[in-house]
């Protein structure tokens, strides 16, 4: 069955690419590029981030925002298994520590302080920003790592556009997508509709048992469903209103290690998100005033049981409610300097229970913070900014988290970045009140760091470039972790003890050659060097001082290239995840210890047809074409080479 299905989306490929070389060449007229040079915004003084290319965005829109940045960004993306959970390390922090803005609203969970990412659709973005480490202070504080922004967007020329895109994949895996956009030069609507659903029962080799032998992953299927509405009013010129509605749902079934040789048991968790922005803006020429309400309730249910001993270990319901209300204004009273105070509350009540355990917490949480901005142009080749935000949350003050922004043009092509910031991280709910190990006196994680940028962009013929070279360095003190109990006790205690030095670099580029109308080559590239180490050992036997943390590869890198020639397209992306310990002493004497390093190689082709008000696209893409054996977490399997077949239909107005 797999042959035939195969056999048929390249036939298909084919078909196209003998229509296509039938299709009549329109006439053009080159003309010779210049570049032009915009003016520099004292806004984006010192600020270190990266704008997700807009190519990678539509190139990935059956796929989750974590399979974009594991491949697509320096982003170190801790992946359980395929459509299982998944986390983000930023420049070798803890996954809490990478802060997830929604239009404004922060959507870690206040329980967990960390995102799932593999419940994030691409196709549910229009624009994505990475803020990278104290860069992020602009977004909201806790950020150790960097920050994500996750922003949607009317299109005010739109009249009427319906796309429906349909994918099947290996593993039984089926996808679908529609968005429906309509509206008027004063009124834009956008729906978008999502569904995932997937036996994956992918074969695997088991090195987690003797004899070694072939497997297929068990118990492991998944359902994912989303709604995203989207309403956008022009009240006159200056003032604009939105609201946004997020609804996520997502079934799966948990499957057993590799290493696992006991009696069968049943696991699952079943999450469900909904999320509310509205949001008021007025312009005039020099202000700009901005108004946010926001709301969010998370829900989680985690069930395990022996399905032979008739037996349930855990059986937990939580669910997470917050409101936020955020106030921003912005006064630029000149062309060279410009102003902007943000104030910002959020509240969180957290209750979790679990039935089997009988244990659980009830507890809520209030922050506030403001901001207060400064940008400034000094001179043609000088820029400089400088912020800081003052916050409280549980009746504590944190007074002054400052960051200091510079930045130095050399000429036209290159410059210099340089940020300077402090940042704080509070602990959770869980880390505060988890029954039992939680521990409400817990610190927040207190940080340094520093950045330095350069960057060069130029066009050359029909080429564009872009370099960015940045080295990094971040000091963490009251590091939370989790370990055995002091009194001896059977559970493990959160406690403030560790001090974490993170350093390193990072690098990107990118290439885009148009020689033609018809001829367009784009290629991106990112590699990190991340050095993340424990400062302070724990305890007297304790060996991780001076070694990576956990989970943290030294190397990370991708490539992504697309060739555009007429209506037919070629795509290719490459992430490589360089070694990784598993245990805090970096010993590497048992296999278990150590992660191997991998490289994957990921190709799609297509062919677009494209009439007056309707166009289609249809695709073939081979994951992992080199049938490369690895594993992202220890014992949890990834599948080898895979396929899948896309066919999108848009029409338009």
């Amino acid at each position: 069955m797999r042959k035939r299905w195969i056999k048929y989306c390249l036939l298909l490929l084919v078909f196209s690419i003998e229509t296509g070389w039938a299709q009549s060449i329109r006439d053009t007229i080159r003309i010779r590029e210049v570049s032009v040079f915009g003016q520099r915004k004292a806004e984006e003084a010192g600020v270190m981030q990266t704008k997700v290319d807009t190519l990678v965005l539509k190139a990935l829109q059956s796929l989750d925002i974590s399979e974009l940045l594991s491949a697509h960004s320096p982003v170190f993306i801790k992946s359980y298994g395929r459509g299982s959970a998944a986390s983000a390390s930023f420049r070798g922090t803890a996954s809490s520590h990478t802060q997830v803005v929604w239009n404004g609203m922060a959507v870690n969970s206040p329980m967990r302080g960390d995102v799932d990412f593999s419940m994030l659709p691409v196709s549910f973005i229009d624009d994505m920003e990475l803020l990278h480490g104290g860069s992020s202070l602009a977004a909201g504080s806790g950020a150790l790592g960097g920050s994500i922004l996750i922003e949607n967007k009317a299109d005010w020329s739109n009249r009427l556009n319906i796309r429906y895109s349909q994918t099947l994949e290996s593993f039984r895996t089926y996808k679908e997508f529609i968005r429906v956009m309509a509206g008027t030069e004063k009124f834009q609507s956008k729906t978008r509709l999502f569904s995932d659903r997937s036996e994956n029962d992918f074969p695997y080799y088991n090195y987690g048992v003797l004899p070694q032998r072939d497997a297929v992953q068990k118990n492991a299927g998944y359902k994912k469903q989303g709604l995203l509405q989207e309403f956008y009013g022009r009240l006159g010129r200056k003032h604009f209103v939105s609201l946004k509605g997020w609804f996520y749902k997502s079934e799966r079934d948990l499957p057993q290690l590799m290493s696992f040789e006991g009696a069968n048991r049943a696991e699952t968790q079943n999450d469900q998100n909904l999320r509310l922005v509205a949001d008021w803006k007025w312009y005039s020429e020099k202000h700009q005033l901005k108004m946010m309400a926001g709301f969010s309730n998370n829900q989680l249910g985690y069930f395990r049981s022996s399905t032979e001993a008739n037996f349930v270990n855990f059986d937990s319901d939580s669910r997470e409610n917050v409101f936020t209300h955020q106030t921003k204004f912005d006064w630029k009273p000149g062309e060279k300097l410009s102003f902007q105070w943000s104030l910002n509350n959020t509240f969180s009540k957290v209750e979790i229970y679990d039935r089997a355990q009988q244990t659980g917490y009830n507890e809520s949480r209030f922050e506030s913070s403001l901001l207060n901005s400064a940008r400034a142009l000094l001179s043609k080749k000088l820029a400089a900014s400088f912020l800081f935000r003052t916050e409280l949350y549980d009746g504590k003050l944190i007074a002054f988290i400052p960051s200091l922004g510079i930045d130095y043009d050399f000429d036209k092509t290159s410059g210099l970045k340089i940020n300077l910031s402090r940042n704080y991280h509070k602990p959770n709910l869980n880390d505060l009140y988890w029954l039992p190990g939680g521990n409400p006196d817990l610190k927040p994680e207190d940080g340094f760091s520093s950045d330095v940028a350069l960057q060069k962009k130029w066009t050359q013929n029909e080429s564009d470039f872009d370099f960015k070279l940045t080295g990094f360095a971040s000091l963490i003190d009251d590091w939370i972790i989790w370990r055995p109990a002091a009194n001896g006790a059977y559970y493990w205690e959160a406690a403030n003890l560790k001090k974490v030095f993170s350093r390193g670099l990072e690098f990107s580029s990118s290439w885009r050659y148009h020689p033609t109308d018809q001829l367009k080559l784009a290629v991106n590239a990112n590699y990190s060097f991340t050095r993340s180490t424990n400062e302070n050992a724990v305890e007297s036997i304790d060996e991780s001082r001076g070694k990576q943390l956990i989970y943290i590869p030294k190397h990370k890198g991708n490539v992504f290239a697309q060739l555009d020639y007429r209506n037919y397209y070629v795509k290719a992306s490459a992430p490589f995840t360089g070694k990784r310990y598993t245990t805090s002493d970096n010993n590497e004497s048992a296999f278990e210890e150590v992660l191997t390093p991998y490289w994957l190689v990921h190709v799609t082709a297509g062919k677009k047809f494209l009439l007056k008000w309707f166009a289609a696209d249809a695709s073939l893409r081979v994951e992992n074409i080199f049938d490369t054996d690895y594993m992202a977490v220890l014992w949890r399997p990834m599948p080898g080479r895979y396929y899948s077949f896309n066919l999108q239909l848009e029409w338009k107005r």
